[in-house]
């Protein structure tokens, strides 16, 4: 097999090979030529490319999010790097071990007017757990030995810990292009080991106390990856049989069971001001990345437990409800094992009180949904009844988000939205990366101005034919007709929602893509039977639903829950 003659190159490939980065996702250029070659011709190694930077890191995010690995991006010089900054924050804040690779211009000609030619040393500092900078070239032995240990840490922190993003910038000098026999030894590799997640005796009898001292616990977790649900499942087994302990876990957390309550907005408005201290918790643990529901986070806020726990490997003191009092750096897998294992509780209502709200926002959620009119919230009852089993669900952000987390989505393996950042600029290109790791149907609902902002996503080949793309064309940001403040000014229309009627269906046609179209309740139902039955080519469904009725609808939904 023949490779780069770039040594510094062979030395990232091959350690990529060894430690498990099997996927490179590639952008077109001639200063990472030698990147892409090498990559390409590595037979353990599948590599993608893919044009737009922007789309290309998002979907790279994709693939790192389905398949629980680290993955690769490879750009040029210049500009092509800054492209790739809204994924590498997404994936920062979402703890995705994403590997960046830029090539660059040799250090003594950068601020020199040279082509394509900027200062990339740390440009993603804030948003990456490390940077790192590869010598041009390797003259000698400490040379090589430098770039062999600084690519084994890269890959090593990148996937250790708290996982993230992590940046190595790689110059090189001309002559780009030259071909030669692979070497025939593999590079010195060396990982790290961590520590088995396990709170000392002394920590465990101090939180048990604390535990004793709780008559009502409520559990929270934000977003996770789906790497843990069997363990979770088995967690939870346990926890439903503890009277004093309630847990909240958003579908995006991946979380599933029978006695995790998932609408939390829906609950949270069936609860009366009256009833609120029986429901403020003592004990609140939380864990995963930011959450949707803006209610419970106000709940929280002010109704402050007397502790509050928050669970996870290497990360800050996170404190989003003005109520921390400790920081357990540890899994929270292993945390909530410990914790259900040795912990004396309470018996008490605190999970039947829950419980009962809960039973009564399904049944109001159920009454107001019969007699619902067409609309965006009726259009996702509708979808989220026709999703099919076992697949997966990618949500945009913005309004799609919000509306999926008022339904359940227990038939779903996995339930995925970048809100590490909650921009609405890479959802497309994410679930296109998840669906081409996934084989199962993958479906992503995204609302118009989100769709036509990627719709660069489509402009590559990796387009699954297993994808579903679900359009909620509503004439844009319909969200902003709902939120207090921009639905109160008269730049609505055209500084904040963006109001637009762009064509669906030509963009489509433009990449060759199925298309179909629903603009009632029995349309949608007829189109999303085609929608899963059609296995030759993803396929795009436009929902029409009206831009001007859909906040009167859902606020009169919250109002429906909260009758008396």
């Amino acid at each position: 097999m023949t490779t780069t003659d770039k040594q510094t190159v062979q030395i990232i490939v091959d350690l990529c090979a060894q430690k498990g980065v099997k996927k490179v996702v590639i952008s077109p250029g001639s200063r990472n030529a030698p990147l892409s070659i090498a990559f390409n011709r590595h037979t353990e190694i599948e590599t993608f490319v893919i044009v737009d930077e922007r789309s290309a890191a998002f979907f790279a995010l994709g693939m790192a999010q389905r398949l629980c690995q680290p993955v690769a991006i490879v750009c040029t010089s210049g500009t092509a790097l800054l492209n790739y900054a809204p994924a590498v924050a997404e994936a920062f804040y979402q703890r995705i071990p994403l590997l960046v690779l830029s090539a660059d211009r040799p250090v003594e000609w950068i601020e020199q007017d040279d082509s394509q030619a900027i200062n990339q040393q740390q440009v993603f500092a804030n948003f990456v757990k490390q940077s790192f900078q590869l010598p041009a070239e390797i003259t000698c032995k400490d040379e090589q030995w430098y770039t062999n240990r600084t690519v084994n840490e890269a890959i090593n922190i990148a996937t250790s810990g708290r996982k993230g993003p992590v940046h190595v910038n790689i110059p090189l000098r001309e002559p780009l292009y030259t071909i030669v026999n692979s070497p025939s030894e593999h590079q010195r590799l060396f990982s790290t080991m961590e520590a088995d997640d396990q709170l000392s005796e002394q920590s465990i009898t101090k939180l048990h106390q604390k535990i004793g001292n709780a008559p009502k616990i409520l559990i929270l977790a934000g977003f996770m990856v789906n790497e843990h649900n069997d363990e979770f499942s088995n967690i939870l087994t346990q926890i439903e049989k503890i009277e004093n302990v309630v847990f909240l876990a958003e579908p995006i957390s991946n979380i599933q069971h029978p006695s995790v309550i998932s609408t939390i907005d829906r609950v949270l408005n069936v609860i009366s001001v009256e009833e609120v201290e029986a429901f403020k918790p003592d004990l609140l643990i939380s864990f995963g990345g930011a959450l949707v529901s803006k209610q419970i986070k106000t709940f929280l806020k002010n109704n402050p437990p007397k502790e509050h726990w928050y669970i996870g490997k290497g990360e800050t003191h996170i404190d989003t409800f003005q109520s921390l009092t400790e920081l357990i750096k540890v899994h929270p897998v292993a945390f909530l094992n410990q914790f259900i294992i040795e912990g004396e509780f309470k018996p008490n209502t605190y999970k039947s009180l829950w419980n009962n709200k809960l039973e009564l926002a399904k049944t109001r959620h159920n009454q107001f949904m019969l007699a619902a009119p067409w609309s965006d919230l009726k259009a996702f009852e509708i979808i989220c009844n026709h999703l099919p089993a076992n697949g997966n669900l990618q949500l945009g952000n913005s309004s799609a988000v919000r509306y999926a987390h008022l339904f359940e989505h227990k038939s779903q393996s996995s339930t995925q939205s970048n809100r590490g950042t909650s921009g609405i600029d890479g959802s497309t290109s994410t679930a296109l990366g998840a669906a081409w790791v996934s084989h199962a149907p993958t479906t992503l609902i995204s609302g118009d101005l989100s769709f036509f902002y990627d719709s660069n996503a489509l402009w590559n080949k990796y387009l699954s034919p297993q994808l579903k793309i679900i359009v909620m064309s509503n004439g844009g940001g319909s969200l902003f007709r709902f939120i207090p403040g921009p639905s109160e000014v008269e730049e609505l229309d055209e500084f904040f929602e963006v109001a637009q009627n762009l064509d669906i269906e030509k963009l489509v046609a433009t990449y060759g893509l199925n298309y179909l179209k629903a603009e009632n309740e029995s349309e949608l139902k007829l189109k999303l039977i085609d929608l899963y039955s059609s296995q030759q080519k993803a396929t795009v469904l436009e929902v029409k639903t009206p831009r001007t009725d859909n906040d009167k609808i859902l606020k009169k939904y919250f109002q429906a829950l909260k009758q008396t």
